[in-house]
């Protein structure tokens, strides 16, 4: 087991990134600020053509839209063009920060499209304001896209559906109409894509949980298998023992603070991850953004220095 938390970056000048052509995919695991949130997810991955393919984008913390937009404008000298976002589900930790990133950067930006399936919620039962209450969370988040970006188009996902963006595949594996389990939670409720670059498979299992892994365990062993897994609802108690131990995964993306991990280390599923599982390399999202080259070679991942003690 290699927990890689402190291979820096080489492209820092004069204490800011340096723009680079990228020449390869880049996968990126951002750092979130988790000094008073011990969860929140944002992936970034940078295609050759220098556009962006974005999953969820964290809470709703002060500053961390405001991190977001510059990370993006510092690989991107010519414009921010996000080919895709993509959201799991609509709790405040996945797309908070998109709720405030659009309301301040919009006309910033280029958005090709919205991927996503968004359970229904009955919108009369809700108390209190979206960074309160899930349903109001789901409600602002439609607001948001209907208000502030009615020209973006939007693919409402559906297992088995495959698109493409340039030399990134998909393919959704899970959609919540799947779910046949009375006990399913809103966490369950994540749609489950898988990407490809060149053969190489990473699974984004959002914040699924046992009912959902129930479901999931439904398609053969050979549609989950995956090289890297993200680890499901940040290791609290998400995916089951039984879906990591078919997707037989080499490397684990964490999104979730180094005291998170550590705290809940001893959980069966993560003692099996981080001791029995074969899983060679695990990535925290505390402790600095994470850069992989995809497809990714073992053992050549980079990360910034921290931002946060985290």
């Amino acid at each position: 087991m290699i927990l890689t938390d402190s291979t820096p970056l080489d492209f820092v000048c004069d204490g800011k990134t340096t723009v680079r052509s990228p020449q390869k995919t880049t996968l990126f695991q951002l750092e979130l600020d988790y000094r008073n949130i011990n969860c929140g997810m944002s992936y970034v991955i940078q295609m050759r053509n220098g556009e962006f393919f974005l999953i969820d984008g964290g809470y709703f913390t002060d500053g961390e839209d405001e991190r977001l937009y510059r990370f993006l404008s510092a690989r991107a000298p010519d414009g921010i063009r996000i080919a895709g976002w993509f959201f799991s589900h609509a709790h405040q930790d996945h797309v908070g920060n998109f709720i405030n990133f659009i309301t301040r950067y919009r006309d910033r930006v280029t958005i090709g499209c919205f991927l996503y399936r968004i359970q229904p919620v009955d919108y009369s039962c809700i108390r209190g304001d979206w960074k309160s209450c899930d349903e109001a969370t789901v409600r602002e988040f439609h607001r948001i896209l209907d208000c502030c970006v009615p020209d973006v188009p939007r693919k409402i996902l559906e297992t088995g559906d495959r698109f493409s963006f340039h030399e990134l595949e998909f393919e959704v594996l899970f959609t919540y109409p799947d779910l046949r389990d009375a006990a399913a939670t809103f966490n369950d409720h994540s749609t489950i894509l898988r990407m490809t670059v060149q053969g190489q498979r990473i699974l984004w299992l959002g914040d699924i949980g046992a009912a959902g892994s129930r479901s999931l365990l439904r398609l053969p062993e050979e549609e989950l298998r995956c090289d890297i897994v993200q680890v499901a609802h940040h290791g609290y108690n998400g995916a089951s023992l039984e879906l990591y131990r078919k997707l037989n995964a080499g490397v684990a993306l964490w999104p979730t603070p180094s005291y998170g991990m550590s705290a809940n280390a001893s959980f069966p599923v993560n003692d099996f991850l981080l001791n029995g599982s074969g899983i060679r390399e695990h990535f925290v999202g505390g402790g600095g953004t994470v850069e992989m080259t995809l497809p990714y070679v073992p053992c050549t991942a980079r990360r910034e220095p921290p931002q946060f003690l985290s």
